[in-house]
């Protein structure tokens, strides 16, 4: 059995399993989350790493507000 190659840059493997740091709780994608998302080119369309991307946009918005504020 050869090694998996993921496509996803946030996926972690694990003992047993592998682990989406992109998750606020570091879950464990189910198998069929791992094969439509995590291990194809289509993991950019994961609900997942959308949710991350709109959160950490979220964070960069208030640190600007908030550095404009402290002026």
């Amino acid at each position: 059995m050869g090694k998996i190659e993921m496509e996803c840059p946030y996926l972690k493997p694990l003992a047993a399993a592998h682990v989406c740091n992109a998750s606020v709780t570091k879950m464990v994608p189910s198998e069929f989350e791992f094969t439509i998302y995590c291990n194809t080119e289509e993991h950019y369309r994961c609900p997942i790493l959308l949710a991350r991307t709109l959160r950490d946009g979220r964070i960069d918005a208030l640190q600007k507000a908030g550095a404009m504020l402290s002026r």
